[in-house]
């Protein structure tokens, strides 16, 4: 199905992406939530973000799953350290994938075109034209989100087309990714870099995981993997 990856390698990713999590929040450095319970996903994304904010916690996490004789594939291993978290532009959808460029723009224009899991990003998300917090990483021969979104804004019309000559000028640079994220390179200067400055972006309802509905405790979401 167009934007989405084959199923089963998406499955495979999400079983195994989930374990790797589980530890995370096991882990003692993860800050446990302050009420009882939390929603599903939103708890995974905070494990996702504290895992790629402190690197010893995912050789930690790797590690606990080896000592389990359980150890995460290689291919999904791959994937996981290949991430790269944070706020992007959903600019629209092709045929085939969706385009995401960075929040902000420098002379170095890159886009990626950006497949899903299991569900269509628009399926999730209700529309294009938004800034999304979430995860890109490489996977089954493209680049991927790991499906764990939140919506931060919506894009106030001067903004798409501003972003819009962004993603025609990355495209005549040759730096259109679709295969593989591109070399992480120094955060440019002010003078370069900046957001586009036209009509104001609208706040979307919240931030938090879409279709994150399910609530539980941090302990239960533990149990819960580790025994299937």
């Amino acid at each position: 199905m167009p934007h989405l990856i084959a199923e089963e390698a998406a499955l495979h990713f999400i079983h195994h992406y989930q374990r790797l999590l589980v530890e995370v929040v096991a882990h003692p450095s993860f800050p446990k939530p302050q009420s009882g319970e939390v929603p599903y996903l939103a708890l995974l994304t905070q494990a996702r973000d504290w895992m790629l904010e402190h690197p010893q916690v995912l050789q930690d996490a790797l590690a606990a799953l080896r000592q389990a004789h359980d150890p995460l594939p290689d291919d999904v291993q791959s994937a996981v350290t290949s991430m790269r978290a944070g706020r992007w532009v959903y600019l629209r959808d092709t045929a085939h994938y969706s385009i995401f460029l960075p929040i902000t723009v420098h002379e170095d224009a890159q886009a990626y075109a950006v497949k899903s899991l299991t569900t269509r990003l628009r399926d999730m998300t209700g529309c294009s034209c938004l800034v999304l917090q979430t995860a890109l990483m490489e996977y089954a021969g493209g680049i991927v989100t790991d499906g764990l979104v939140g919506t931060v804004a919506y894009l106030g019309p001067g903004y798409r087309e501003s972003y819009g000559e962004y993603l025609a000028q990355a495209k005549a640079q040759g730096q259109f990714y679709q295969t593989r994220l591109p070399a992480v390179t120094h955060a440019p200067s002010p003078g370069q870099a900046s957001k586009p400055s036209r009509s104001p972006a609208t706040k979307a309802p919240s931030v938090k995981a879409v279709k994150a509905v399910k609530t539980v405790k941090a302990a239960q979401a533990v149990k819960a993997v580790k025994k299937s």
